[in-house]
């Protein structure tokens, strides 16, 4: 086992249940809920309403390839890849809300009295035991430009197309896949290049189907004919990346298109998740969701090396955003007792002897 481990690309791990081999997705708590991303496979990120939690997903996920030592290529039509890099967060030895995690467990131990079965049920993926192969990141710090300079980092933003023959209607998608391919072949990423050092490629695409992408050109190009040149182009990076020490992860603003759409997107894709932030609905001034920014979806997990589907589960997750932490907990409810009591003593309903007001069951 140990010459197996020595000879590991770095930042990686081999799956115990089918030898994938594994990357941190940067984020503890989702690795516990994937197990890792595994390498040759696309991950898509449904994007909130705002793109900002997952835009923060996107930013873990290329901080960690940083750290391990990766090849980053970084893409986005909606913003200059190099902020992105930029605005990493910086690596950090231990969990950075730990600490105050604990203590905001001990102060609400009267909250917890109503739930009291609740008490010993681990809400946070993270804190159940697990070997966390990544490494912890704090958001309210950037990386430095020196950790940004010794890097591999290709940057694409779309801006000087060449014309000719295109896969697709929107020749943006033709030139970044190719791009990719090109990236993979000059840095010797294909399975079947044997380089002195081995290392992952990993491949961040920031908001890709967002208007910015739609073609000033083509007036007929509308999001119908958008959304078949987005699924398509999933689709032909996977297959892509199938064949590379490459792992590839896509925010996608699925909000603007129809369920079939995005459906054929997942389809395309390897993992799928979803976020649905609660800023702007009702569940924003909901009480016992105030913990919480929204909800967590996992769609589609990946079956690399297995004859079997992996099923998601019926837990229901919801995310958290604090300055210096993004995680994912398992969504556990207080019943909800609060609205009634306060309801019966609106209309003057007390139960039991010694109420102010008379009521049938009084004596």
């Amino acid at each position: 086992m140990e010459k197996k481990k020595d000879n590991l690309i770095p930042g990686t791990v081999l799956s115990t249940s089918n030898g994938q081999l594994m990357v941190s997705s940067g984020v503890a708590s989702l690795d516990h809920l994937l197990g890792g991303l595994p390498v040759g496979t696309v991950a898509l990120v449904e994007e909130d309403l705002r793109g900002l939690h997952s835009k923060v997903i996107l930013k873990y996920f290329l901080a960690e390839g940083l750290v391990s030592k990766h090849s980053l290529f970084v893409a986005s039509q909606d913003v200059n890849p190099t902020y992105i890099v930029r605005n990493l967060p910086a690596v950090i030895e231990s969990d950075p809300e730990k600490n105050d995690e604990v203590a905001q467990q001990i102060n609400s131990c009267d909250k917890l009295k109503i739930a009291f079965r609740y008490q010993n049920v681990s809400k946070s993926p993270e804190s159940q035991k697990m070997s966390h192969f990544g490494h912890h990141f704090d958001l309210s710090k950037s990386i430095s430009l020196s950790d940004i300079e010794n890097s591999d980092i290709f940057y694409w933003t779309g801006q000087r197309i060449e014309g000719g023959f295109n896969t697709f209607l929107n020749p943006a998608y033709n030139d970044l896949l190719k791009s990719i391919r090109n990236k993979i072949k000059d840095g010797h990423f294909f399975l079947k290049d044997n380089p002195e050092k081995k290392t992952i490629l990993r491949i961040g695409i920031h908001s890709l189907g967002s208007p910015m992408w739609l073609s000033p050109k083509k007036s007929i190009y509308s999001l119908e004919r958008h959304s078949q040149d987005l699924h398509m182009f999933i689709f032909c990076l996977r297959a892509l990346v199938r064949s590379a020490h490459a792992v590839a992860m896509i925010t996608i603003p699925s909000y603007l298109y129809d369920e079939d759409s995005v459906n054929r997107c997942i389809h395309s894709s390897d993992i799928a998740i979803k976020l649905q932030s609660f800023s702007g609905t009702e569940l924003e001034k909901n009480q016992s969701l105030q913990d919480y920014q929204g909800f967590f979806y996992l769609t589609k997990l990946a079956a690399i090396n297995s004859l079997t589907s992996k099923h998601i589960g019926a837990e229901d997750y919801a995310f958290k955003l604090r300055k210096k932490k993004f995680s994912i907990e398992m969504l556990h409810l207080p019943p909800d007792i609060g609205d009634d009591t306060e309801k019966r003593k609106d209309k003057g309903i007390t139960l039991g002897c010694g109420g102010d007001k008379m009521h049938l069951l009084d004596f």
